[in-house]
């Protein structure tokens, strides 16, 4: 597989956009949902636990031979067998993170913007741009995510600041502990998944030209998605406070329709949906992209590029099968942000651990 190399700036850019889209889908519903008005909390507590993905996979890729991406540095730690099992783990993610968002956003069009649209149709709009942006590779991706990151970034300030200007509820948040302290700690807990994206730098990581710069992009990365993930379901608590926040679909999209500033500022939301379907045709690339790179990487092929069409007819016949969006939206909750963690905190954790393990006895022996 070809070494392409990317820099600080793209790399930062990637794992921001591949982290954040998911404040246009029905995220923050779904903490508000699980927290009542304590759904702040559970991304604060996902927040604090997040450096975990990312010290599991520099662990993994520091502990095998120098260049190793995740894929091949677990295979090198694990074996073949325990490796391949591990690293289809990962596939798995990717792949369902690509096509549940690929069906949620797309249900968000039919709905609320087409809706005489079948939806074969839009997810068919979605996914040619996502298959040839994955195709073009990582250094592409990097650029066009370098180039659009600060409007989307822009675009969530303006989103934010203008709803809370427009209406907020000062005792949104209370009472504190919402759905009750144990029960929002423990959520929090299970809900470090929110990061499970994470693992793409996995892939990235092993691009960047400068490896000092390497812990730099993650951690901006890290910085800014937290902070617009827990500012976005903060003010969506504001705006529609609990329990009305737990009634409605397309949160952000609801949130930009109230947005008034003056008498020739208003229904804004066309402009932002601009914005957030370029933001979610990045990250389908970037899920698209790393679930052709886990199996090229896996099976040794010299390129990722030959997969990147096969998966996406496969990523479109599984996006229709949901027969709603409340079923997509509940094998996102209850499967990626509930069992999530296992794969991107635990199982790197465990590679990494092993991969030290036998470094030392490599030493004593």
């Amino acid at each position: 597989m070809g070494k392409h190399q990317i820099g600080i700036r793209e790399a930062a850019s990637l794992g921001i956009i591949f982290l954040i889209t998911k404040i246009f889908l029905p995220f923050p519903r779904s903490m508000v949902d699980i927290g009542g008005t304590a759904g702040w909390l559970i991304v604060l507590i996902a927040i604090l636990l997040c450096p975990l993905t990312w010290w599991g996979i520099r662990g993994v890729i520091t502990s095998a031979n120098s260049g190793a991406s995740l894929i091949t540095a677990t295979e090198e730690i694990m074996g073949p067998f325990f490796g391949s099992l591990i690293n289809f783990s990962y596939f798995c993610l990717f792949f369902m993170v690509t096509f549940i968002v690929l069906r949620t956003f797309s249900d968000m069009i039919v709905t609320d913007i087409l809706p005489r649209t079948p939806i074969e149709i839009v997810l068919l709009a979605l996914l040619i741009p996502t298959a040839l942006i994955a195709r073009s590779g990582i250094e592409v991706l990097g650029r066009i995510a370098w180039l659009t990151v600060g409007i989307i970034i822009l675009s969530l300030i303006v989103l934010l600041v203008g709803a809370l200007m427009t209406y907020a509820d000062p005792k949104a948040l209370t009472p504190i502990w919402g759905t009750g302290k144990s029960h929002i700690i423990k959520m929090g807990i299970i809900k470090s998944s929110l990061f499970s994206e994470l693992l793409a730098f996995g892939f990235i990581v092993p691009r960047i030209r400068n490896k000092n710069d390497r812990s730099k992009a993650v951690w901006w990365c890290l910085v800014i998605s937290s902070v617009f993930l827990l500012s976005s379901v903060i003010t969506y608590q504001y705006v529609f406070p609990y329990p009305t926040g737990t009634r409605i679909n397309n949160p952000l999209l609801e949130v930009s329709r109230i947005i008034i500033a003056g008498r020739w500022i208003q229904r804004v939301e066309s402009i932002f949906l601009i914005i957030w379907l370029l933001c979610t045709i990045l990250k389908l690339s970037v899920g698209l992209y790393c679930s052709a790179a886990t199996i090229s990487q896996m099976l040794h092929l010299p390129k990722d590029k030959i997969l990147i069409f096969p998966l996406s007819i496969l990523i479109y016949y599984l996006a229709l099968l949901p027969k709603n969006q409340m079923i997509t939206v509940n094998l996102d909750s209850n499967i990626i942000r509930t069992y999530g963690s296992i794969i991107s905190i635990i199982l790197p954790m465990l590679t990494w651990f092993v991969g030290g393990l036998r470094k030392k006895w490599g030493q004593n022996m």
